[in-house]
């Protein structure tokens, strides 16, 4: 058994998927060793293609269309102790899985989660990233269970977990969100572990418009995975702590910190026309319905 298993599933990915197993096959190597195993997701691009051309990565496929469909794949042919997830837009630091490992040696910690870095260089990119950082850093260490997220694009958990709480939901979106809220309902909020120092360069995010975006499809996301867990909800007093620490940290003049202010408030724009948009008769009723107001926001 290899110390990590590395999944990483992919759809019509040829433009970004050669740099991201590049990256992995790059990786400072944990002790015991670790694999790559690549998930095709039915694309009809180059992709797959791409991905024979590295002998060291296993390539599996998995029919049904869904990015966690495509890592429950990978987590059957993982023989990894410990599993790791990024996506096919996303690349590695040299010392990411490094980091992520070492975060798993304190026996308490059941999950760990990197930092997503915006790839875009624009200044707009650069100050939402920076926020986005602080903010990150802020939940995961407050220790209210609500408040608690995952992304599966910088993660990595025990192989237990998954007998214990299960493979991830089939949904589009959002089942990082449960598998994270799953954790820490059984083992507590000190079970799950924020690695600011393990970070992948997020290729899709290149512009504010990109953000803007995201925003808007983590609005429809939230309403409809209320209905299974309570999304987290910032205050406006936290959003303001998180912002004077992205002050203090990244040394932002007036200026930027006010462009700042402007996109974030047009990310939350985004995001409630998100949820507005699903459909009222799609709307949890009942125990999801209390936990609805519960949102995530930028």
């Amino acid at each position: 058994m290899t110390a990590v298993s590395v999944i990483v599933p992919f759809f019509n990915a040829a433009a970004s998927l050669p740099r991201c197993l590049e990256a992995l096959l790059q990786q400072d190597e944990p002790a015991g060793g670790y694999e790559i195993i690549a998930v095709d997701n039915n694309s009809t691009d180059a992709s797959g293609a791409l991905a024979r051309r590295y002998p060291a990565v296993r390539l599996f496929s998995e029919t049904r269309q869904s990015a966690y469909a495509a890592r429950n794949r990978g987590l059957q042919a993982a023989s990894g102790e410990l599993i790791a997830f990024t996506d096919a837009d996303c690349v590695a630091r040299a010392d990411w899985l490094r980091q992520l490992t070492e975060a798993m040696r304190d026996e308490r910690a059941m999950v760990a989660m990197g930092r997503d870095r915006p790839a875009g260089a624009s200044l707009a990119v650069r100050l939402l990233g920076a926020y986005g950082h602080c903010k990150e850093a802020f939940v995961m260490t407050s220790g209210d269970a609500t408040l608690y997220f995952g992304h599966t694009n910088n993660l990595i958990a025990r192989r237990e977990l998954f007998r214990r709480v299960g493979p991830f939901d089939e949904r589009p979106r959002g089942a990082d969100m449960i598998f994270v809220h799953r954790v820490v309902s059984l083992y507590g909020t000190g079970a799950v572990r924020y690695v600011p120092n393990a970070v992948v360069d997020h290729l899709e995010i290149t512009a504010a418009h990109v953000y803007f975006r995201k925003a808007f499809i983590y609005g429809r996301s939230a309403r409809q995975y209320a209905e299974v867990v309570p999304a987290p909800v910032l205050r406006h007093a936290d959003r303001l702590r998180i912002l004077r620490e992205t002050v203090r940290v990244h040394h932002l003049s007036a200026a930027e910190t006010a462009l700042l202010v402007a996109m974030l408030v047009l990310g939350v724009g985004f995001y409630n026309l998100g949820r507005r948009s699903v459909r009222a008769s799609s709307a949890p009723t009942g125990a999801g319905a209390a936990a609805q107001p519960r949102e995530v926001e930028p």
